[in-house]
């Protein structure tokens, strides 16, 4: 059975009248028990079944539960239930084999986050959880995440993400790749967001009209500015992403419908990996596969068809594909 908020909240219902002994609680008491914890719990009232009753019982009773002694009292024709040990409680028990596999699951999860500002604690607690429930401490990980822990100013993550929670405006020096000096940004911060194993903030800075997206790998210094007044974010940061790949959003530039030829061999990759969600078939033969999408095309989505070669190939608009010819020409000149 599944262990879920609403069956977690029956199970303590439950075991609070099973660990009762100066109540008899029949099958109707304890119906109304978890449906008044529920009730509590969420504001909603929830009807439980006889069945449903029965099922949590079986599973506290079970090795995969809590084990727990829940016994039958006949009184007449009607039983009332308890637990034959009265120091019972299923906050007793320690963890069973179902639940130390799910909590050393979260943990590899959680190691995801490993060295990344304000996440430090999360080794310490590793060693804390996996000491208290005596978990396999195997070293052998069953689960990776693509992170680069060693990122350049990684540990500007942490501060950022309090300046932004605090709604604070910060001036950044800033080293773009393309300028031989930093330059200095009065930013409102509003998001950081991964892409491509790097961090980048996405603000607003003053004199621009739109979003201006820094990667924490090229900024040189950050200073705060207790007195500036905080613009708060005009634009749902949840749509700014929809017509981009990637983190560049060209500014002014609605999104348009690009079609793509996608050979046969690369397909499956394709269909089980979109290059964007508007991803959709328009046409396909045994050889091709022909799909449009409707984005905004920018510095990432041209990465992006560069590295599957001559696998797929830009139909339109001419624009689209004539940028990605120029970049293809640049890179056969540089190797001629």
């Amino acid at each position: 059975m599944a262990t879920n908020k609403n069956a977690t909240i029956r199970y303590q219902a439950l075991d609070r009248c099973f660990a009762n002994p100066g109540r008899r609680y029949y099958i109707e008491d304890l119906m109304e028990a978890c449906s008044r914890a529920l009730y509590d719990y969420d504001g909603r009232t929830t009807t439980v079944s006889r069945r449903m009753l029965f099922n949590d019982m079986d599973f506290m009773k079970s090795e995969a539960g809590f084990a727990a002694p829940i016994i039958g009292h006949r009184d007449g024709k009607r039983l009332y239930y308890r637990y034959a040990d009265s120091d019972f409680s299923i906050h007793k028990q320690p963890i069973n084999a179902t639940e130390a596999g799910q909590l050393k699951t979260a943990l590899e999860i959680l190691g995801r986050f490993k060295g990344m500002p304000p996440f430090e604690f999360i080794p310490e607690l590793t060693l804390k959880l996996r000491k208290t429930f005596a978990l396999d401490d195997s070293n052998m990980a069953a689960i990776q995440f693509d992170h680069n822990e060693y990122l350049t100013n990684l540990e500007l993550l942490g501060p950022l993400f309090q300046h932004i929670q605090r709604r604070e405006v910060l001036a950044i020096e800033y080293q773009p790749f393309s300028q031989p000096a930093p330059e200095r940004y009065i930013l409102h911060p509003y998001l950081l967001k991964q892409y491509n194993n790097r961090w980048f903030l996405f603000g607003q800075c003053e004199g621009f009209d739109s979003l201006t997206n820094l990667a924490l790998d090229r900024i040189q210094a950050i200073q705060l500015l207790p007195n500036t007044a905080y613009m708060a974010c005009a634009i749902d940061l949840e749509e700014y992403f929809e017509d981009i790949v990637g983190v560049s959003k060209p500014p002014h530039q609605p999104s348009i419908r690009v079609d793509m030829r996608v050979y046969r061999p690369v397909w499956p990759y394709i269909a089980s990996k979109p290059i964007h969600p508007s991803q959709a078939i328009t046409k396909q033969t045994e050889d091709w596969v022909d799909v449009k999408l409707d984005i905004i095309p920018n510095y990432e989505f041209y990465a992006v068809m560069l590295g599957y070669g001559d696998q797929v190939e830009i139909l339109g608009p001419a624009a689209v594909r004539d940028g990605l010819k120029e970049q293809v020409e640049r890179i056969r000149r540089l190797y001629g």
